[in-house]
């Protein structure tokens, strides 16, 4: 039996995460062959995770197609040949890594020709491994950092990327914990379950996708002060910076981080508690990290968009039914929400403060839009900072929406939940968020 995309990724992790074969495809996917290819990426750990996890089910052509390629559930495999393309690039990819970046790994991983079973194999002669590997970039950062001082910029990318690694390895382990957490301890996470949104996002037997936040993206454009559209994400907008960036140095390390794929605390956080509540009301969840999507991904099924703009540029696509846009606001490189149509007693824009010595005042929104065609549903959770996009999701699954949509919307029982838009204001304490106040709301004028 064909298992969904959402039972793979949560199947199993401690048992994933002490195999060697999983390890190494890990080190895989993360290598500089498959930097640019999203898609041969996700095949790859699909296959891999699907193997490992359950042994005894066949790993149909239909099945990848669906749940890796975006491919509708009733497609032809006769007449679209998709999965067989992609898994002979694949095989191609693979034996590159094995003969150049990984020629010394005690193990080789291969798809055999005529199979969808990842196979792996001891090599023979492993070659004689270094004490402590590392990519030819990092090596030479490292040994030049004595001799030569390290730039300014260089320091703010350190200084920026320091914090944000700390909250990668949260982010990991959080969703490590949540995933083996006893059933009965989850269920305080699922107690907004009962709000009519999650009736509309996790319909029993359908698909809704979370999509995490590409938190590299946003700390490299924070490290080059730079604000790239959606069009320039997904046309290579990043790579083009990267390399005018005159300081060789510097560029080694953006380059390197621009291939890392993480999140942030956040994000594991919520899209692990939204997966119970969706696994509760019967619907079929998959997690999609920003980078995997596509354009036409999003014209099909629901989606909970976690993050700002900054990290998840696809938030753009839903712009124009927004009232509260994240806009850069400062000559400080200072972002806030713009209010393009300011209601009596609001302001023109809203943007976090710091005042020294009290608690932060941030702010998100929560928006509730039609997916780009129309047919399904989307939920935009956005936050100035990490604790604002935390609140948001917790105004969602707790019940302070309830109270908004009944007392603000007139959302009646039974009434079908309209679209909507609302502002909060979060009070930040010790990188936590402490108070949630709504601020404003709108209910668009959308079909």
């Amino acid at each position: 039996m064909n298992e969904s995309h959402s039972t793979l990724v949560a199947a199993n992790e401690k048992q994933l995460a002490a195999d060697e074969r999983w390890a190494l495809t890990l080190r895989v996917a993360s290598s500089k062959g498959f930097a640019k290819a999203a898609q041969l990426r996700e095949l790859l750990l699909y296959l891999v995770r699907r193997s490992l996890t359950a042994p005894e089910g066949e790993i149909t052509e239909q099945e990848i197609g669906c749940q890796v390629l975006g491919r509708r559930q009733d497609y032809d495999t006769q007449t679209d040949n998709i999965v067989r393309v992609q898994i002979r690039h694949l095989r191609q990819k693979l034996e590159e890594y094995f003969a150049a970046e990984g020629r010394n790994e005690p193990q080789v991983l291969t798809v055999p020709k005529g199979s969808r079973v990842p196979r792996f194999e001891v090599r023979s002669e492993p070659e004689e491994k270094t004490a402590n590997p590392q990519p030819a970039a990092a090596a030479a950062i490292v040994e030049a950092a004595p001799i030569q001082p390290v730039s300014t910029r260089i320091q703010r990318a350190v200084q920026i990327a320091l914090p944000v690694l700390v909250l990668m390895i949260a982010a990991f382990l959080m969703g490590r914990v949540s995933v083996h957490q006893d059933p009965g301890a989850q269920s305080p996470a699922a107690a907004g379950s009962n709000s009519p949104l999650w009736g509309r996002l996790f319909t029993p037997g359908e698909l809704t996708t979370l999509v995490i936040a590409d938190s590299s993206f946003a700390l490299l454009q924070d490290t080059l002060r730079s604000a790239l559209t959606l069009d320039e994400y997904t046309r290579g907008g990043l790579r083009k910076l990267i390399e005018a960036e005159p300081d060789e140095r510097l560029k080694a390390v953006l380059r390197d981080m621009s291939t890392r794929q993480h999140t942030s605390l956040a994000d594991a956080t919520i899209s692990s508690r939204l997966r119970v509540i969706g696994k509760q009301l019967g619907g079929r969840v998959t997690v999609r990290y920003s980078r995997h999507m596509g354009v036409r991904d999003f014209a099909a099924g629901n989606f909970i968009i976690i993050g700002s703009k900054r990290g998840v540029p696809w938030v753009e696509l839903f712009e124009q039914d927004l009232n509260f846009r994240l806009r850069h606001i400062g000559p400080d490189w200072r972002f806030g929400f713009a209010n393009l149509n300011p209601q009596p007693g609001e302001s023109a824009s809203y943007s976090t403060m710091v005042p020294p010595n009290t608690p932060t005042e941030s702010y998100a929104t929560v928006g509730f839009v039609p997916n780009t065609s129309h047919t399904g549903d989307v939920l935009l959770l956005d936050g100035l900072m990490m604790e604002a996009t935390e609140a948001a999701g917790e105004f969602c699954m707790g019940g302070g929406l309830n109270k908004l949509l009944s007392e603000k919307l007139h959302v009646k029982p039974g009434e079908r939940l309209p679209y909507f838009e609302v502002l909060l204001k979060i009070r930040v304490v010790s990188g936590a968020p402490h108070n949630v106040e709504v601020m404003a709301w709108r209910r668009p004028s959308i079909p």
